[in-house]
């Protein structure tokens, strides 16, 4: 082979490859809208209940719970924790809400929220402070919420339809929760992408010994995460009255196990400093599109429970073995 020839096929190479780096960036970015199209062909398939108007709505008034509880777990996960109160938060902040209302709406929007936000900041200060691992910490938070949501009522609390009657507008398929859910989300990826502060929370999650070397404060830093993390925890529970009108003490139990499953299928890295949260959003759609189809084809809520934990050990998993291959 001669010289030439040899400049020939090396030219085509380069000349080759600026086109699949890019067509491989776009394939990354738009992957998970790709995967939700073939499930959602497949779905229809399945039952044609699934593209209507009505379904595609419930997808995503369903979604926008979870999807809140996402964006609090995947703050924590990003700086290399878990957080396994966020759905007993919830519960706690739902009762609140729905007992305060018949007295004032406001008051009972802020007391869950601050109720929250102490629990998460009671789970930073753990998890910095006292040195506890977070899988701990949060789940000590998650019993101490759980037990004061049954402090504040033993039973469910129904909220009169009229009190709530101005929150449960929409606009297509756009009700307060899912925009609420939609807000918080571009929120967090305005704060992550263009503040400091966001910045700050990549560096931690992908080393924190650098970090603090680099004059970051990881200890300042966790602490406001893990607080966010709770106040967001207690908006979804606000949410959730609004959607179904009742606070329920009981209610989200294995919530937390979903956010996690749900932000690691957008591509979270489950050991901390990289993700997207509009990526990891798309993972809450994805993830709640699975409980949709498993649903409209009357499969037992039983076997419901063991799609669910097949598709955690299966996106955990897949996980764990990309952090090893790294």
């Amino acid at each position: 082979m001669n010289s030439t020839t040899f400049n020939k096929k090396e030219t085509l190479t380069l000349e080759r490859l600026p086109g699949e780096s890019l067509l491989r960036k776009l394939f990354s970015a738009w992957a998970l809208v790709f995967i939700w199209v073939a499930m959602a062909i497949v779905a229809s398939i399945i039952s044609p209940v699934f593209l209507t108007s009505i379904n595609l709505s419930n997808i995503l008034n369903q979604a926008s719970i979870l999807g809140i509880l996402a964006c609090a777990q995947f703050l924590v996960v990003l700086v290399g924790g878990f957080d396994l109160s966020v759905a007993a938060i919830l519960a706690l902040s739902s009762v609140i809400f729905a007992s305060t209302v018949p007295v004032s709406t406001g008051l009972g929007m802020m007391s869950g929220c601050l109720a929250g936000a102490a629990l998460g900041l009671l789970s930073g200060i753990a998890v910095t402070w006292g040195r506890v691992p977070p899988m701990i910490a949060t789940l000590s938070v998650m019993g101490i919420a759980r037990g004061l949501a049954f402090v504040v009522s033993e039973k469910s609390v129904a909220v009169p339809m009229a009190k709530l009657a101005a929150y449960k507008f929409s606009f297509s398929v756009l009700s307060l929760p899912v925009l609420t859910w939609l807000i918080a989300a571009c929120l967090l990826y305005w704060m992550l992408r263009s503040l400091r502060f966001g910045r700050n929370l990549y560096a931690i999650g992908g080393n924190e010994r650098a970090a603090s070397l680099a004059g970051i404060g990881v200890r300042t830093h966790k602490i406001i995460v893990y607080t966010l993390a709770g106040a967001l925890s207690a908006l979804a529970g606000l949410m959730l009255v609004v959607r179904t009108s009742s606070g329920v003490p009981h209610v989200g139990q294995g919530w937390e196990l979903d956010s996690i499953a749900a932000i690691v299928i957008g591509g979270t890295r489950l050991f901390g400093g990289e993700g997207n949260i509009l990526k990891a959003m798309m993972g809450v759609i994805i993830y709640q599109t699975i409980a949709n189809v498993m649903n409209l084809a009357s499969l037992d809520p039983f076997y419901q429970d063991i799609v669910k934990a097949l598709v955690i050990i299966t996106v955990v998993g897949a996980t764990v073995m990309r952090a090893e291959k790294v």
